[in-house]
């Protein structure tokens, strides 16, 4: 047979495929498809494609990173991820991405955004690919009905009704359903007898019952953290805290709020506890302190760690910290005061009794369970030629890159298995 004849012959005896979900893992699932030319079409109830893609990284898009390991994820067997980062690595990524046209920037970090610094680039050339490699674009619609008889899956659209030999499932979460995340590819799961782990929010702001929290709403610190889930301790991190109106925030913050998440779910007393001085132990800062007071000339009580702590902290220390009562001004704290404002500064403690949930959580825990997916394929072990990619399985990473990585390894992972093992 000819090379054209072998192409006709493909394109005439093409497998049709059906993705439901233009976000990340759905779009590289659908260019690997549509280059091996399988007929592939794409369902996204949002207007456009990529919209999830355009708000990570705060616009920039953290599209990887080039410390990814299975030690990034949350994953009941490591069996599964290991196998899908062994086939797509960060520099399987990289040059991925380098073929389509979108160059990395790789920050000391490791995290690794567009050159451009633009989450547009990624969405544009992601979609520019697809549609030049032939695949069909179905958006503001939403899947409904979906049936598998006859080894096709048959399912209504808008009032159309279409068949497809194979369903690959790119639907994400529930995170941020302003963005059009919803819970169809848990219902699809659920529909052909898949168990759902229980989803809750994880990379999302804490809040807290604090009333004096909203003194603090705005100010920006790099703090050591300490989560405390039931008095006891579970991690430590270090890095930027952001103090709101309702609680706490920043990317430290987002990094121990999956296991806060969990813990409040099951009704865990949940602590974090602050160091806003890491850089300086106790005894440091007491000499310092010492040395403020005596130069205070009589400074007010408000005013003596001016050009020390940003204002907002310093009322908030002296207001909390359990001075002695009558102090008016600097030159009436004594050793003992100090060393009570000190333990305070390296031990703050904040309540925390909710998360702001899926309406802020940049990603969910929970989905899919993996234990009915298989390793090598992300097919259904439950239902032949269905594929569940990205963020609907029950695997989440940490706050870097991590979670965007996995929506590109695993739709690699799938749509090549696909390919090599067409019929």
């Amino acid at each position: 047979m000819s090379n054209k004849s072998l192409k006709q012959h493909l394109l005439l005896n093409n497998s049709s495929v059906a993705i439901i979900g233009a976000g990340a893992s759905g779009l590289l699932s659908a260019i690997i498809l549509g280059r091996a030319k399988f007929n592939v079409t794409v369902f996204e109830r949002n207007t456009k494609v990529g919209r999830k893609i355009l708000t990570t990284g705060n616009g920039k898009c953290n599209i990887s990173n080039i410390n990814i390991s299975s030690l990034n994820y949350y994953c009941h067997d490591n069996t599964l991820i290991n196998h899908v980062l062994k086939q797509f690595n960060f520099k399987k990524c990289q040059e991925l991405f380098e073929e389509l046209g979108l160059d990395f920037y790789i920050q000391e970090d490791g995290k690794a955004y567009p050159q451009t610094l633009q989450a547009s680039s990624v969405v544009d050339v992601l979609y520019y690919e697809a549609k030049r490699v032939g695949v069909t674009f179905v958006l503001n619609t939403t899947i409904e009905n979906i049936n598998y008889q006859d080894n096709k899956f048959t399912f209504s659209s808008e009032d159309n009704i279409q068949s497809f030999d194979k369903l690959i499932v790119a639907t994400g979460s529930k995170a941020m359903p302003k963005l059009g995340s919803c819970d169809i590819g848990y219902n699809i799961a659920k529909d052909f007898g898949h168990d759902i782990v229980e989803p809750f929010a994880s990379l999302v702001q804490l809040v807290s019952d604090n009333i004096h929290i909203k003194e603090l709403s705005g100010v920006k610190i790099n703090a050591k953290i300490i989560l405390e889930i039931d008095k006891e301790h579970i991690q430590t991190r270090q890095g930027d805290l952001l103090f709101t109106n309702y609680g706490l925030s920043g990317n430290t913050i987002l990094d121990i709020s999956r296991d806060s998440s969990y813990a409040l779910s099951i009704g865990s007393l949940v602590t974090v506890k602050l160091d806003i001085f890491p850089q300086f132990n106790k005894d440091v800062l007491i000499s310092k302190l010492t040395k403020r007071v005596k130069n205070s000339y009589n400074k007010d009580k408000y005013f003596w760690l001016e050009g020390f702590l940003h204002k907002k902290l310093i009322r908030y220390i002296i207001d909390n910290c359990g001075l002695r009562n009558g102090i008016v001004t600097a030159n009436e704290i004594n050793k003992k005061d100090i060393m009570t404002i000190v333990h305070f500064i390296k031990n703050i403690k904040i309540n925390i009794i909710d998360t702001k949930g899926f309406d802020t959580a940049e990603v969910c825990a929970g989905g899919v369970n993996i234990y009915e997916i298989k390793t090598k394929s992300l097919e259904s072990t439950i239902q032949k030629e269905l594929y569940f990619v990205g963020e609907v399985l029950d695997i989440d990473g940490q706050c870097g890159g991590y979670n965007l990585h996995w929506a590109w390894a695993s739709a690699f992972v799938c749509a090549n298995n696909i390919v090599n093992h067409r019929r």
